[in-house]
């Protein structure tokens, strides 16, 4: 032992040496990059990995979310200087009006600038890729597909047939696990609008790639066999190969009639393959994650509030009644938009879901901030609205599920004034899906609480890391509600 101590006592002592050279080192980098400006205070926190175990090991606070921002909050304030997900030059803000203008600042002071590793599973020409005429013309593309005559005839129609068909298979189930199912209910919706692909082996196959695509996204960015990341551009590859054959089968057969997106944008002849292939791939992925996750997280949340439940299947069995409890005649769009209470409940689960967290820009110019701080041309803001929807200051008691606390502001005009409330972003980056993802959420809840009763199986808990998610995927048994058909 006593001839191991001077050697082990060297190499600890260069150990030392190096990284306290290296911390300089790193620390001069960074001085020099802040070109003498007065930065938002703040942490760096470590060399290379910064704070980003820290950030992720608050998220995922099933008690305090909020745990990560609300030290740095009280040291800093609601703008501070962080090195997070590999980037050093980052400032985190959770100031709602500042947020407001950073979103609505989108092509002039601001562009989007996510993480390198999640755009090369995304493609350069989706939509969290793009900038400039190339972002409008896409953007506008979605948009146009998603507009409120579209939704009020082709989705209310689909939605329905296929939450019909799925309710039935559920109900043969009884036991489920209603995450996974929503997953493939959502999937198998967009399939349909966006590749006009029916219920399928295929579309089965779709999904579980699917999986391991959404998975990856968030995934440790190490591309070696075996890791998410890898088995995320496998799955990659899969759909755009899937989407490359449907492209191909719309050239040979043009005399098929079809109304989905894919075959919009090959009849406008003015986008190649490639960035067709790439903005169908990210529609997928967009009009999916939201809406499959605020599916089973507002059956969560009504399960855990029994008020809230009993509110909700009185508005619906009040709605039955009115078109004199025909159950199997679908609902119409005046029928969606007098569902008052079940919007509540969609904006309650939609703040307390945090199902888009945060989006990521770069200024374009040296941006002044409160107090006089400056954050320098070419930084990244990182616009952390999970934050914000979980802090007391904005939503009282912000963790509990409240529903009534939408009741004076159920208007979308009034919604979008409210810069503490941005579950789809904002600006010229406005998720185009945001009313499908609601009117698809409606519709379910519509037919599942009207259909069935339903007990947990299993005490679930949410995680917000890496994605929000029902930890054990919400196990539930089915009952049919009395009037229903065995």
């Amino acid at each position: 032992m006593a001839e191991t101590l001077p050697y082990s006592w060297l190499v600890g002592f260069v150990c030392f040496v190096l990284g306290f050279l290296l911390l300089q080192l790193y620390k001069l980098v960074w001085r020099a990059d802040s070109r003498g400006y007065r930065l938002p205070p703040g942490s760096t926190g470590w060399p290379l990995i910064g704070e980003t175990i820290s950030f992720f090991r608050g998220i995922n606070s099933t008690d305090q979310p909020r745990r990560y921002i609300q030290e740095r909050e009280r040291r800093y304030g609601e703008i501070f200087r962080s090195n997070l997900f590999g980037r050093s030059r980052i400032v985190v803000s959770v100031d709602p009006e500042f947020n407001k203008h950073v979103l609505q600042h989108e092509g002039r002071q601001f562009q989007a600038n996510y993480p390198k590793p999640l755009r090369n599973l995304i493609g350069k020409f989706g939509l969290l890729s793009v900038h400039g005429d190339l972002q409008k013309k896409l953007h506008g593309t979605a948009v146009n597909l998603l507009r409120f005559e579209r939704l009020s005839v082709d989705f209310m129609e689909d939605i329905q047939n296929l939450l019909h068909i799925t309710l039935a298979k559920w109900q043969a189930k009884r036991d489920i696990h209603l995450q996974e199912e929503c997953h493939q209910l959502v999937l198998n919706l967009m399939a349909k609008q966006l590749l006009d692909l029916s219920p399928s082996k295929e579309t089965e196959e779709i999904c579980e790639a699917f999986g391991h695509f959404s998975d990856a996204l968030l995934s440790v960015p190490i591309r070696i066999p075996g890791t998410a990341y890898a088995r995320g551009f496998k799955a990659r590859e899969f759909l755009i190969k899937r989407i490359y054959e449907g492209i191909e089968d719309r050239r040979k057969h043009p005399q098929v009639v079809r109304n989905d997106l894919l075959t919009k944008l090959l009849k406008e002849d003015s986008l190649s393959e490639e960035i067709i292939a790439d903005f169908i791939l990210f529609l997928l992925f967009a009009g999916h994650e939201t809406s499959s996750r605020s599916m089973s997280f507002s059956i969560k949340f009504l399960t855990d509030c029994p008020k809230a439940y009993q509110e909700l299947k009185a508005e619906h069995e009040d709605l039955l009644k009115r078109k004199g409890n025909l159950r199997n005649e679908k609902l119409t769009w005046d029928d969606y938009q007098s569902m008052k209470f079940t919007q509540c409940v969609i904006n309650e689960t939609l703040r307390l879901g945090n199902f888009g967290p945060g989006v990521f820009r770069e200024a374009k110019e040296d941006i002044k901030t409160k107090g006089g701080f400056m954050i320098p041309r070419g930084w990244t803001v990182y616009v952390f609205l999970t934050g914000t929807h979980l802090d007391n200051k904005y939503h009282s008691s912000a963790l509990t599920f409240d529903p009534w606390r939408w009741q004076q502001h159920l208007q979308d005009q009034e919604l979008s004034k409210n810069p503490s409330f941005m579950p789809f972003g904002g600006g010229a980056r406005l998720c185009p899906g945001m009313h499908l993802a609601k009117l698809e959420l409606a519709l379910f809840l519509h037919n599942f609480v009207t259909k069935f009763r339903w007990e947990a199986l299993q005490h679930d808990k949410i995680s917000y890391f890496p994605f929000p998610r029902l930890i054990k995927g919400l196990p539930i048994r089915l009952h049919l509600r009395e009037g229903q058909d065995e």
